[in-house]
C-alpha cells in the first residue's frame, strides 16, 4: 500500500511539473506589434526624408536671388562709370548701391537658411534612420515565421512581409536629395506638432502568443532567456514607441507627437522629438530674401520701392551737408522724375536707360561700344566696367594736367612785368634815381644802373592796369574759367 501511494505521488509530481513547464513555455511569447500603428512612425520618417529636398530648394532660391542682385549691381556700376549724363550716372550709381544692400541682406539670409537647414536635415535623418531600423529589426525577427511566430503583423495572423507606405519601403528609407519645395500642411506638420503621429495601442491582440520581444519574467530580475532585463517601460525609436515587458502586464504604445508644440514651437524642449520639431519649424519659416529673380526685376523693384531714391538722397546729402531737412529727398525725387520722363512705369523706364548705356566690349582684341543689355557674360561686363573706370581715370588725369598747365600759364601771364631796359635804366643815372625796375649793379667792374629782373610793379586797386590802354582789367581772375572747356568746368564744379 505504501509503495502504491509513493508511486501515485511520484506520478502527480511529474504531471505537475509538466503542466508548469507547459505553462511557462506558453507564457514565453507575447503580443506582436500592430503594423497600422507602426505605420504612423513610417509616415513621419517618409516626411523627414523630404527635408533635405526642401532645404536644397530654399538654398537654390536664395542663390538665384543673390545672383540676380550681383548682376544688377554690376550692370548699374558699369553704367555709372560710362554714362555721360550726370544725373543718369548718379541714378545708376545709386541703383548699384541699392543692389549692394540687397546682396548684403540676401547673403545674411543665405547663412541663416544654411544654419537652419543643416540642423533640420541632421536631426531629421537621425530620426528617420531610427524608425527605419526599428521596422527593419521587427521585420527580420518575423522573417520565416509565417503564422507560427512573428513580431510585426498587419492581420494578427501572418508575419508582415510588405513594409511599404505610399509605395516607399519604410525598411530601406533613403533621403530625398533633389531640390523640391515641401508642402508642410500636406504632411500634417502643424503649429502644434507632427499631426501624423497620434497615440495608439501598438499591441496586436489577435497575435497574443507570437513574439518574444515583450516577454519578461514576473520577478523583474535579469534572465538570460529574456530580451529585456527589466520590465520597463523602454523607449524605442528615440522615444516614439514605449514598451513594457511582462508575463501578463504588457504594454506597447505610440508616443503622441501631434500636440507637443504651441504656436509653432516647443517652449521647453526635452525630448529628441521636441528638438526635431523646433528645427523643422525654423526651416519652414526661413524664407529666401529676394529683390528679384533677374537683374531687370531687381533694378525695377529697387527703383519702385524707394531704395534707389534713398541712396540717391544720401549721395546728395553727403555732397551738400548744409541742405535743409528733406531737401535731399526732394532733389532725388526731381532727378528720378526727370529721367523717367513721365513714364507710368518709372522703374522700367529708368532701368531700360541704365541697361541701354554703352560700355566697351572686347571682341577679337578690339573694343566695341555695346549696350549693357546686349552683354550677357558677367566676365565681359566686368571687363567693360574696368575699361570704363580706367577711361574715366585717364580723362581726369588729363584734365588735371591741363588744369595745372592752364593755371601756371595764367599765373605767368598775370604776373606784372617791368618795361625797363638796360638803356632806360642807365639813363636814370645813379643813386636814388636807379629804381622802379632798375637796380644798381655793384658787382661789375663798371658799375651802372641795370634792369632789376626780380622787380614786381605795384598793383592798381580794383584790378590790373593795362599798360597799353591804361584801363583796369577786372576779369583777370576769371579769364581762365572762361577759356576752360565746358567738360572741365563740369568736373570742377561737380
Amino acid at each position: 500500500m505504501a509503495t502504491q501511494l509513493s508511486t501515485v505521488r511520484l506520478l502527480l509530481y511529474i504531471a505537475t511539473l509538466l503542466v508548469v513547464q507547459t505553462a511557462k513555455q506558453g507564457d514565453a511569447a507575447k503580443e506582436a506589434l500592430k503594423w497600422s500603428e507602426l505605420k504612423k512612425l513610417c509616415k513621419l520618417a517618409i516626411f523627414l526624408r523630404k527635408i533635405p529636398a526642401d532645404a536644397m530648394h530654399k538654398l537654390n532660391e536664395q542663390t538665384t536671388a543673390l545672383q540676380a542682385a550681383h548682376q544688377a549691381k554690376l550692370a548699374a556700376a558699369a553704367a555709372a562709370e560710362a554714362q555721360a549724363d550726370q544725373e543718369l550716372s548718379m541714378v545708376a550709381a545709386a541703383t548699384a548701391a541699392a543692389a549692394d544692400k540687397c546682396i548684403e541682406d540676401a547673403t545674411a539670409q543665405a547663412r541663416n537658411i544654411q544654419e537652419k537647414a543643416i540642423k533640420a536635415v541632421a536631426l531629421g535623418a537621425l530620426q528617420a534612420g531610427r524608425i527605419s531600423e526599428l521596422v527593419h529589426l521587427l521585420k527580420q525577427m518575423s522573417a520565416g515565421g509565417t503564422t507560427t511566430g512573428f513580431c510585426l503583423t498587419a492581420d494578427g495572423t501572418n508575419a508582415l512581409t510588405d513594409t511599404k507606405v505610399d509605395e516607399i519601403d519604410c525598411e530601406t528609407l533613403t533621403p530625398k536629395l533633389d531640390a523640391e519645395a515641401l508642402d508642410y500642411a500636406e504632411q500634417q506638420f502643424t503649429d502644434t506638432g507632427f499631426g501624423l503621429v497620434t497615440t495608439g495601442d501598438a499591441k496586436e491582440s489577435r497575435a497574443g502568443d507570437k513574439c518574444i520581444l515583450l516577454h519578461k519574467a514576473d520577478t523583474n530580475s535579469p534572465a538570460a532567456n529574456d530580451i529585456f532585463q527589466n520590465k520597463g517601460p523602454h523607449l524605442l525609436g528615440d522615444g516614439l514607441l514605449s514598451v513594457s515587458a511582462h508575463t501578463t502586464n504588457v504594454e506597447a504604445t505610440i508616443t503622441a507627437l501631434n500636440s507637443i508644440a504651441t504656436g509653432g514651437k516647443v517652449a521647453k524642449a526635452q525630448h529628441p522629438y521636441d528638438h526635431l520639431y523646433n528645427a523643422i519649424a525654423a526651416l519652414k519659416e526661413a524664407k529666401p530674401h529676394s529683390c528679384g529673380k533677374d537683374e531687370a526685376s531687381v533694378m525695377e523693384g529697387l527703383i519702385n520701392d524707394g531704395s534707389v531714391a534713398t541712396e540717391l538722397a544720401n549721395m546728395i546729402k553727403t555732397r551738400e551737408p548744409d541742405l535743409p531737412d528733406g531737401e535731399d529727398a526732394k532733389q532725388a525725387e526731381a532727378i528720378l522724375t526727370a529721367i523717367a520722363a513721365k513714364d507710368n512705369n518709372r522703374g522700367k523706364s529708368i532701368r531700360d536707360k541704365i541697361l541701354k548705356t554703352k560700355i566697351d566690349k572686347v571682341k577679337n582684341g578690339k573694343r566695341i561700344e555695346t549696350a549693357i543689355s546686349e552683354i550677357s557674360s558677367a566676365a565681359e561686363r566686368r571687363t567693360g566696367y574696368l575699361l570704363e573706370h580706367n577711361k574715366t581715370r585717364i580723362q581726369l588725369a588729363e584734365l588735371s594736367k591741363q588744369l595745372t598747365a592752364a593755371r601756371q600759364q595764367k599765373e605767368k601771364s598775370d604776373a606784372p612785368k617791368t618795361q625797363e631796359t638796360d638803356a632806360t635804366c642807365e639813363a636814370k643815372g645813379t643813386g636814388g634815381n636807379c629804381k622802379d625796375g632798375c637796380k644798381w649793379d655793384s658787382d661789375g667792374p663798371n658799375k651802372k644802373c641795370v634792369v632789376d629782373k626780380n622787380y614786381t610793379p605795384k598793383q592798381v586797386d580794383g584790378g590790373e592796369k593795362d599798360r597799353k590802354t591804361g584801363t583796369t582789367n577786372t576779369t583777370g581772375s576769371n579769364s581762365f574759367l572762361i577759356k576752360t572747356s565746358p567738360l572741365l568746368l563740369a568736373v570742377l564744379l561737380f
